[in-house]
């Protein structure tokens, strides 16, 4: 499985991506771990509408074996404790990077 993560939006207009990230090196646990955290956070996306607004938003797409892919979308409301930010910040830190906060606008 490969992970893509891609940050975009803001009021910095930012477009990060992260990754690929090849899960197939990883030990079993570790890969069972990140198929577990996948369908947590597309049950928690699954039935949001994306909205207007012009937040940060967190693209989640997944290759697996014979590249069929999927795509989550997690907005960030602001709301560190929402179960679908938090859902992506498990996600993150267990392919070894980190949910940075949005910086205050000045």
């Amino acid at each position: 499985m490969i992970l893509t993560i891609r940050k975009t939006g803001g009021p910095a207009g930012t477009d990060e991506v992260l990754g690929p990230i090849d899960a197939t090196p990883m030990d079993a646990e570790t890969r069972h771990r990140l198929s577990v955290q996948l369908e947590a956070l597309a049950d928690l996306t699954s039935s949001h509408e994306p909205s207007a607004r012009e937040g940060i938003r967190y693209e989640v797409e997944a290759r697996g074996p014979g590249h069929a892919s999927t795509c989550l979308l997690v907005e960030d409301t602001g709301d560190p404790g929402h179960p679908a930010v938090q859902a992506l910040g498990t996600l993150m830190r267990t392919l070894g990077l980190e949910l940075r906060a949005p910086s205050p606008v000045a």
